[in-house]
């Protein structure tokens, strides 16, 4: 057992940080404010702060993680730990918890929960019943606290359920209560009775935390779980069910089921110290996202991410895998500026978005460092994998991310993002299904796009391949790109594109769109029934708008057998320059392919035997000819 649970700490919103969030296109906005006044007033002097962020890790080098031992990680069926100066399980009701659900069981449970402050471990069982709790629970290090089946916790207060310490508490690093276990039980909101904000699980400053079957019911305008500058945390097999937004103004229509964050005053001013020490090292896996059908209430907004950051740290080494989110009104999965994000093997069911992967424009609040200077520059996540998903009925984009610029000069792109081996099903009549802007280096691979506006749009985006995917039954184009800012456009931004070897089949618009790009290469493409949308106007493949530098070459394109028809099977428009087109079967309705522009041509490069190179051409009479170039 203990290998066991050391294995899984391997493997693997907050109150609006400043007072001032993110909108969905990651702009911050002044009519999202909350009072936060109001938050403390509610929370009281018992209350856990509602309140967090995102960030990183460059400032807590040097800290070890401590590793985890028998004392904390023992058999739930074990009755007493044989380690040496080990104490027996607890039981609350021999503390003099009731269970009835009328009889207030806090001091009992709590005292139970102070043993930890004597013992060196500490596990303590929750017998089936109903507990009414009406006060914060604090767990404090090398505790486990098991609630058995048909055991629920019942919040009858206006503050969190439980959080990993004291009020005033002051850590650094990772050094706060940590080695801790929190499972089982039903954990009920009760939010008709008790309606104020709270967060479920207040988290900050701990070392090797899991919690794991836990069903949490209905949060106000929080977190199911908030998470500050923790290490080596794993969430499994949990349900976070029910929220609602009691802003005047419906503004915390963005928070997550869990927030992974870093530790600022502002975020969770409660416990110290804060120095913006971020999240690393998280793993959610095989949890549940939705609603709970307690009137007034939603699927919550986000299910795991964060919408602040602090400027050169990053919450990194987030695992999130084999989850459910159904309908997220916000989306799924938010991150704000993460690096080594792994989102794999989850199900997106009828969410607003599937993921989005936010990132601080400069001169906001999370450009800011954690001593609040402002850097007055964009900074973006990097390190990102989403794979093996499946998205499904997603009313907005499935994938959406974008960095920022401030000038030509000065902007921050997301690095490094691989998206492959996802199924798209049934997306939105009109968003793309991947939309990324400012984005560097970039896998988009094997996927199945089924039923979808467009495939994927890429704005500002380089060093890019876009391979071995299928394009079934798409709106409009199944890759397009574009640079639509006049002060960004035709600086390079967008760059080093290759589409090759994807199926598209049926289109309604273009199959493959090339724009405002310097250097890129489509080869290998099977597209057949492209520009279905209207006859005889559109191309299978098109590269225009100051397109240059690129290639076209071994593609198929096959006009629709009947209906409304493609033009061109390609098309290169006179606006580009140093485009090449070769070796390509196609089909249109006007003709074949159209190459216009002096710089551009139909045919190969050969060289003489004294490296002379030529363009090989072929006249309308069947003749090759030979141009110098």
């Amino acid at each position: 057992m203990l290998e066991q649970e050391k294995q899984k700490l391997q493997e693997e919103p907050d109150q609006q940080k400043q007072g001032r969030p993110d909108n969905p296109e990651e702009q911050e906005r002044p009519d999202h404010r909350i009072s936060r006044r109001r938050m403390l007033t509610s929370l009281g002097m018992t209350g856990l702060a509602l309140v967090a962020g995102s960030s990183m890790l460059r400032t807590v080098s040097g800290v070890s993680a401590m590793p985890v031992t028998e004392n904390v990680y023992s058999p739930l069926d074990k009755p007493s730990i044989s380690a040496k100066g080990t104490s027996p399980v607890l039981n609350v009701r021999d503390f003099g918890a009731v269970g009835d659900g009328i009889t207030d069981d806090t001091p009992a449970i709590q005292n139970a929960l102070n043993q930890a402050l004597h013992n060196s471990y500490t596990h303590i069982v929750v017998p089936k019943g109903t507990y009414k709790v009406t006060d914060t629970l604090r767990i404090y290090r090398r505790t486990r606290f098991s609630m058995q089946q048909g055991a629920t916790l019942l919040r009858c207060h206006d503050y969190s359920f439980m959080a990993n310490g004291k009020l005033n508490d002051s850590f650094q690093g990772y050094e706060g209560h940590g080695d801790i276990i929190i499972e089982g039980g039903v954990w009920e909101g009760n939010i008709l009775q008790y309606p104020d904000d709270f967060n479920g699980f207040g988290l900050a400053r701990g070392r090797n935390i899991i919690i794991r079957d836990v069903e949490l019911r209905d949060v106000v305008s929080a977190h199911g779980v908030d998470m500050n500058a923790c290490e080596n945390v794993l969430i499994e097999n949990c349900r976070f069910l029910g929220y609602k937004d009691d802003t005047p103004n419906q503004s915390r229509n963005y928070a997550e089921a869990i927030q992974i964050a870093n530790h600022t005053k502002e975020g969770f001013s409660i416990i110290g110290v804060f120095d913006g020490t971020p999240c690393r090292n998280i793993t959610v896996r095989n949890c549940y996202f939705g609603a709970s059908g307690t009137p007034g209430t939603q699927a919550w907004p986000a299910g795991v991410g964060n919408h602040y950051a602090v400027h050169n740290l990053y919450n990194s080494n987030i695992k999130i895998y084999g989850n459910t989110f159904e309908g997220m009104t916000f989306a799924g999965v938010r991150s704000f500026k993460y690096a080594e994000l792994f989102v794999t093997n989850n199900l997106f069911l009828n969410c607003n978005r599937g993921i989005m992967l936010s990132n601080p424009q400069a001169n906001t609040e999370s450009s800011k460092d954690a001593d609040g200077v402002q850097s007055g520059l964009p900074q973006s996540g990097k390190n990102i994998v989403i794979s093996g998903n499946i998205f499904k009925g997603t009313r907005s984009e499935n994938i959406y991310g974008a960095g920022w610029p401030k000038t030509n000069n000065v902007y921050a792109k997301m690095e490094s993002v691989v998206i492959a081996d996802n199924l798209f099903e049934d997306g939105s009549a009109s968003h793309n299904c991947i939309t990324l802007r400012w984005t560097h280096n970039v896998q988009i691979a094997n996927n199945l796009f089924r039923n979808q506006y467009r495939g994927v749009l890429l704005s500002y985006v380089s060093d890019t391949s876009i391979s071995g995917n299928r394009f079934q039954d798409i709106k409009t184009e199944a890759v397009y790109t574009e640079e639509p800012d006049a002060d960004y456009q035709n600086q390079g931004h967008t760059s080093g594109i290759y589409i090759g070897h994807n199926q598209i089949r049926r289109c309604g618009r273009t199959g493959i769109f090339i724009q405002s790009m310097d250097g890129f290469h489509v080869e290998g493409n099977m597209i057949s029934s492209p520009a279905t949308e209207t006859d005889n106007t559109r191309s299978g493949i098109l590269v225009a708008n100051k397109a240059r530098n690129g290639k076209v070459a071994g593609n198929t394109v096959r006009k629709a057998p009947s209906g409304n028809q493609n033009q061109y099977g390609i098309s290169v428009t006179g606006t580009t320059s140093n485009v090449q087109v070769a070796d390509n079967c196609a089909e249109g309705k006007t003709a074949a392919v159209l190459v216009q522009g002096s710089s551009n041509f139909d045919g190969i490069y050969v060289h003489a035997p004294n490296g002379t190179r030529y363009r090989m051409t072929i006249g309308n009479n069947g003749v090759p000819v030979y141009t110098p170039g």
